[in-house]
């Protein structure tokens, strides 16, 4: 979460504005920056040669 913290600082954000955003708000950002992408096919999905 740390990562969200000093994107939205370096993006103009003040600390006090980001401290006082609600937590759950902060953890649906967190968790929607960290969401693996969807593939089609488990074999592309978990084969480290054809690009998963």
């Amino acid at each position: 979460m740390d990562d969200i913290a000093l994107n939205l600082m370096e993006n103009g954000k003040d600390i006090n504005e980001i401290l006082d955003m609600p937590l759950h708000y902060v953890i649906e950002l967190f968790e929607k920056k960290n969401k693996p992408k969807q593939e089609q096919s488990l074999i592309v999905a978990f084969s480290p040669i054809a690009g998963g």
